[in-house]
């Protein structure tokens, strides 16, 4: 290395025996960092625009704590200010050792390029500190004046040992390998570089939550507590807690800012039928945890501006006054809130949540909605398959008050389910509203064949006998159900969806029926299904159509091979999202209705099978009908889409079918003149503990 002269040298000496500058790390940053404007331009970091992240920031030189926890979503600044930020502060204030750990090899590189470099290049008085000469500035390593090293590395062993460092900041942490060759996890690792420097040593880790709630039944300890998952936020938990807290510009109080989508008031997609354009416009407010205030996203700049960090163990009086005594711990914890997030709008996150709730409605799919919560608002993701499991008493808490077997208003149509049993045909039938809400219209067996017999009562046996087939068609597909409130007109069963399975010469049998069914034309109005296995079913869409060959016995002696439709479930995918909308708990989009006047044995059928990785699966001896019969209703549903080339209803100008009563093509009868309402009792929300 050849310097220019002696000025340079004593310089240079001088740099290295300094002691370090007495400047907080926000105060460095704002004095040396330099970033890039939205015009293009070049400006002062400008600590104002995150003001959550100073205190975070000046956490990182306390030698109270050894390791800061950062959890918070995209959009919110944070890398800029624990990484860039405290870099140059390490490099201008206390020249030491550092190591930035990435998630892989490839996005070291890209950090590297992408702002390592840039920073440099746009802030002179930092990138004065780089050693002259080009094998100072290498892609992964970076030689300073002062003799000081910047480290980017990856996850690895050989990475992670052999050598002391001050400073170990870890970014992007939730998508690093968690057990780094069977030696520990990677903030473990981190923590022991930097034990030579005791006090004086710190760890870093930021990231935005990347780990699914393992246990969504947990009773939290601490009010602040996150739940339990891996990751970032198992460390916030080891860490003193700390939750942001923001003042209500309407009552004055302070409240803790929710993590997930109920910290935002907006319009649901169950609101938009009947709203006007300035309803279904509305921007999103803010919710007030505190009073139920609802508040103007303009106020989020200065609600920031006055926030507190308040940790676990303290409170705030209204007056902004934090007492109490903060639980002690070597950690110092963060976890932020996407929706207060300063380069984020609560509208683009609002918009971005229902497109995945609305994707996961129509394919069952819930990555992108898996996404949204992670990444935009911050918080870790509860999948619908782990939803708080619901007992029987709960589902049958929320009753109603229904009308028997009749079709209540809002239902726009029909769909029945059969599932056959050895001596028996269980049917259920379900009306669909406005984005697919749902009632429980009829539930019935079919068990007594019409075949002659002396003693006047022979049991139905679908598995040799195709005229006891022939029920199916008296009894559900030909049904029509009266109109509550209106006895004059009837609504006629929409579509049929059958089971094709069982004992032997059940699907023969089916087959047959199907063949008559189309040869009387109400073919279009019955479907035979099949439950695969999950295995076979990985990726694929909820049903998906086969036609059976001349493999088939069945289908070879019922004389309808590669001419019937044959529907096949994604069961696991069907049953994950009637379970979603068996976990609804307020009236509207998806939401299920049950009649009061059902049994408990009904109750015990839909919470019969539980969730596993593996899929859905039932104790032995359960009966689990009515779980499986509204699998059939949906599967049913779906058929009569794909027929009519849709994915889903255009409720604004919905098919005939689909209809208001009055111009409904499956209603029949004139409408009565004087009508007397049945009038439904209130619903009885369940006490459940389902987490939306």
């Amino acid at each position: 290395m050849s310097l220019a002269s002696a000025v340079d040298i004593r310089r240079d000496i001088a740099r290295m025996v300094r002691p370090p500058e007495r400047i907080s790390v926000s105060e460095a940053a704002s004095r040396y960092v330099n970033v890039r404007t939205s015009s293009g331009g070049i400006d002062r970091w400008d600590s104002g625009l995150t003001p959550y992240m100073i205190e975070p920031m000046n956490c990182l030189t306390s030698r109270q704590y050894e390791a800061v926890i950062f959890v918070g979503p995209a959009q919110s600044g944070k890398t800029q200010a624990l990484i860039t930020c405290f870099l140059a502060y390490v490099l201008k204030c206390d020249p030491s050792d550092i190591m930035i750990l990435q998630t892989s090899k490839d996005t070291a590189r890209d950090f590297d390029m992408q702002v390592i470099k840039r920073t440099f290049r746009d802030s002179p008085e930092i990138k004065k500190e780089l050693a002259p000469g080009s094998k100072a500035d290498n892609t992964f390593d970076k030689v300073f004046r002062a003799g000081n090293i910047l480290f980017q590395a990856w996850p690895s062993i050989n990475k992670l040992s052999g050598k002391p460092l001050k400073y170990v900041l870890l970014t992007d942490y939730d998508r690093m390998d968690q057990d780094i060759e069977k030696e520990g996890s990677p903030f473990s690792l981190a923590q022991k570089r930097t034990t030579k420097f005791l006090s004086r040593g710190m760890t870093l880790v930021e990231t935005s939550p990347g780990f699914e709630v393992s246990d969504p039944n947990y009773t939290p300890r601490y009010e602040h507590e996150a739940p339990p998952c891996g990751g970032a936020l198992s460390l916030f938990n080891m860490g003193d807690m700390r939750r942001y807290y923001v003042q209500c510009p309407e009552c004055g109080e302070y409240y803790m800012s929710p993590m997930d989508e109920h910290g935002l008031d907006f319009v649901h997609n169950r609101d938009l039928f009947g709203a006007t354009d300035v309803e279904i416009f509305r921007e999103a407010r803010f919710v007030c945890s505190a009073h139920g205030c609802l508040i103007d996203t303009r106020h989020k700049r200065a609600m920031n501006e006055g926030h507190i960090w308040l940790p676990q163990g303290c409170k705030i009086e209204k007056e902004g006054e934090v007492v109490g005594e903060s639980i002690k711990r070597r950690i110092a914890s963060y976890w932020f809130p996407g929706i207060m997030a300063a380069y984020s709008s609560p509208n683009s996150l609002v918009e971005k949540f229902l497109n995945g709730c609305r994707e996961y409605d129509i394919t069952g799919s819930e990555q992108n909605l898996k996404t949204t919560v992670n990444v935009d608002f911050g918080s870790p993701y509860l999948p619908r398959r782990l939803m708080s499991a619901v007992n029987a008493d709960e589902y049958m808490d929320r009753a109603e008050d229904l009308p028997k077997r009749a079709v209540p208003e809002g239902v726009r149509f029909l769909s029945a389910s059969v599932d056959v049993q050895k001596s028996k045909f269980v049917v259920q039938v379900v009306g669909y509203g406005v984005n697919k809400e749902k009632w429980l219209v009829d539930r019935f067996d079919i068990d007594r064949s019409e075949r002659p017999d002396n003693d006047g009562f022979r049991p139905v046996d679908p598995a040799a006998h195709i005229e006891d087939w022939f029920l199916i068609e008296k009894k559900v597909i030909k049904r029509r159900y009266p109109l509550a409130g209106d006895a004059g007109r009837e609504m006629a069963v929409l579509m049929t969806a059958c089971d094709s399975g069982g004992r032997e010469g059940v699907t023969e049998r089916a087959y047959m029926f199907w063949r008559e069914m189309r040869r009387k034309q109400l073919h279009s109005r019955f479907c035979l299904i099949k439950g695969e296995r999950p295995k076979r079913t990985a990726n694929k869409p909820k049903i998906f159509k086969t036609s059976p060959d001349k493999t088939s016995s069945a289908a070879r002696k019922a004389k309808v091979t590669n001419e019937l439709p044959l529907w096949l479930l994604n069961t696991t995918a069907l049953k994950d999202s009637v379970f979603a909308d068996l976990s609804r708990v307020e009236p509207g989009d998806n939401y299920i209705h049950f009649p009061d006047w059902l049994g408990k044995w009904f109750y015990d059928e839909l919470v019969a099978e539980k969730r596993s990785e593996e899929g859905w699966d039932k104790a032995k001896g359960a009966r689990n009908e009515s779980f499986d019969l509204f699998c059939y209703a949906e599967a049913g549903f779906l058929v009569k889409l794909v027929g009519h080339w849709q994915s889903e209803i255009n409720w604004a100008s919905p098919p005939a079918w689909a209809a208001e009563w009055d111009s409904n093509s499956e209603v029949y009868g004139s409408k009565a003149e004087v009508v007397e309402p049945v009038k439904a009792a209130p619903v009885r929300r369940a006490r459940m503990r389902v987490r939306r």
